[in-house]
């Protein structure tokens, strides 16, 4: 029972880190770190900063808001800066947090975890539109942020008193091996003469301690007892690649690859869906062919609508993608059903690079705003899938006490592809702007692009293209890397 409760509280954690997809607050430059930071000192330090960092940080940025237009307000001493750093202060949080809650030794249990990350947007828009929107003619964001500060501190606070280390249990082959091992490599005393000069004299045996391996050839080998016993054939417990060893290992950076090429098509997708719900909708008729199909311009609210229900559509198949992908991959690979054989966990890399190619070609062919729920479904179950398989399989491949600091790495590699997915983005985006008819609503932003998807189609057409390659990475590393067929527990 104890595990299902840490299991349980981590959870409840988890579910406060994943705001950044409501809430803009994205960081990782600080995930090795904090991952060292746990390795070393378990949950509690980290959680400690978690709850300090999110709480602290969502009630900066509440204040920001309420005296943005105040004289003598926050934002009017602090500015842009001050924002910045209180926005960077909620990444760190979740960060801290979800390192905290998501060192788990099983890809089931780590996908509970993160699946809860996944579904952090979902769950607070609900409760926000549930209690905070009943009044239209009141601006809900002060009690949006709020509730986003009082739930990390009440999330964080859980994790505190529950979530704690939860050793794996060695598996009854490994538990003979060890055996086996330390009966190899126990001294063993042999009696021998000394020479002395007194040839008559009564000889006391010298006890001489020898290695058993040069006393004798030890028993035969089994199945249980290699050969070798090189890294490649150590138990996760056992393996331990970190630091700058970590760094030359080329698998390391074929997953740093993968994990990136992957999170910037997700993420570029994720964090532009509203800009490109709002160009599908806006779009003119003109005297281009591809656009004269296209529904009349949509209203604001209807707009925000839309947003909102691709917003929640996007987060339930991110929690789906996450939860499945450890459940199966879990399933697939200790006790798969018949006639399925035994499947290591890397081979759901190219399933999700290839479900991630289907979400972008979706995309790039969707023409009508209410459409795109397709396009969202997909991208969401991909994105969800890298996460909830990406971490287990680092664990397998580089051992498991350095692993949240091992995940630190690697989560840099989503903050770098996905700011440049989203700077691209914006820069393709930006180009079809001054080209563009203006908005049928004064409601809307001068500088919205109103051409449907000719304002954003060369990002997409790009992003598949990354798509493409992350699969062939993926290919590379499910078939030819041997020691990314390593078995986890």
């Amino acid at each position: 029972m104890g595990r299902y409760l840490v299991l349980a509280a981590a959870t409840v954690v988890a579910i406060s880190c994943g705001l950044n997809y409501c809430y803009s607050s994205p960081t990782a430059s600080d995930s090795p770190f904090i991952g060292r930071i746990v390795d070393r000192r378990g949950p509690k330090p980290t959680l400690i900063l978690a709850a300090v960092a999110l709480t602290g940080g969502y009630l900066v940025v509440r204040a920001f808001y309420l005296s943005g237009h105040v004289a003598n307000g926050l934002y009017a001493r602090l500015g842009v800066p001050g924002l910045v750093a209180a926005e960077l202060l909620t990444g760190i949080g979740s960060t801290a947090g979800l390192s905290s809650a998501g060192n788990s030794r099983r890809a089931a249990a780590l996908s509970v975890v993160l699946s809860a990350f996944g579904l952090s947007a979902f769950f607070y828009s609900t409760l926000s539109s549930l209690f905070l929107h009943s009044r239209a003619s009141l601006d809900a964001t002060p009690a949006f942020l709020l509730l986003l500060a009082l739930g990390s501190l009440f999330s964080t606070a859980v994790g505190l008193v529950f979530v704690r280390p939860v050793p794996l249990a060695p598996r009854a082959a490994d538990s003979n091996l060890d055996e086996d091992r330390a009966a190899d490599e126990a001294p063993v005393e042999v009696e021998a003469a000394l020479p002395d000069a007194d040839q008559h004299a009564p000889q006391e045996p010298a006890v001489v301690v020898v290695p058993r391996s040069t006393a004798s050839p030890g028993p035969p080998s089994t199945e249980r007892t290699p050969l070798l016993r090189s890294d490649s054939t150590k138990s996760v417990q056992e393996r331990n690649i970190a630091g700058w060893a970590l760094l030359r290992e080329l698998d390391f950076w074929l997953i740093f690859g993968f994990n990136g090429l992957c999170a910037g098509v997700g993420l570029c997708y994720i964090n532009n869906l509203g800009t490109v719900v709002r160009s599908l909708a806006l779009a003119t008729r003109t005297a281009d062919p591809s656009l004269l199909h296209l529904a009349p311009a949509a209203a604001p609210a209807s707009v925000a609508l839309l947003q909102s229900r691709l917003v929640s559509l996007l987060s339930i198949f991110n929690f789906l993608g996450r939860l499945l992908s450890g459940f199966l991959s879990d399933t697939l690979l200790h006790s798969p059903p018949r006639p399925l054989p035994r499947t290591p966990r890397v081979a759901f890399l190219p399933l999700t690079a290839t479900i991630l190619v289907a979400s972008q070609l979706v995309a790039l062919r969707t023409e009508r705003a209410e459409h795109l729920w397709a396009a969202t479904a997909l991208t969401g179950l991909a994105h969800g899938c890298l996460f909830g398989i990406s971490g287990i399989v680092g664990l397998e491949r580089f051992g498991l006490k350095s692993f949240s600091q091992t995940n630190g790495f690697l989560a840099l590699a989503p903050a770098l592809f996905g700011q440049m997915t989203n700077l691209l983005f914006g820069r393709i985006y930006d180009s079809h702007v001054l080209s563009s008819p203006p908005s049928p609503s004064s409601s809307f932003a001068a500088g919205t692009c109103t051409l449907g998807r000719q304002c954003y189609a060369q990002a997409f057409v790009l992003t598949s293209g990354m798509a493409l390659g992350a699969l062939a990475v993926g290919l590379w590393l499910a078939l030819g890397r041997k020691g990314m067929r390593i078995r986890a527990a």
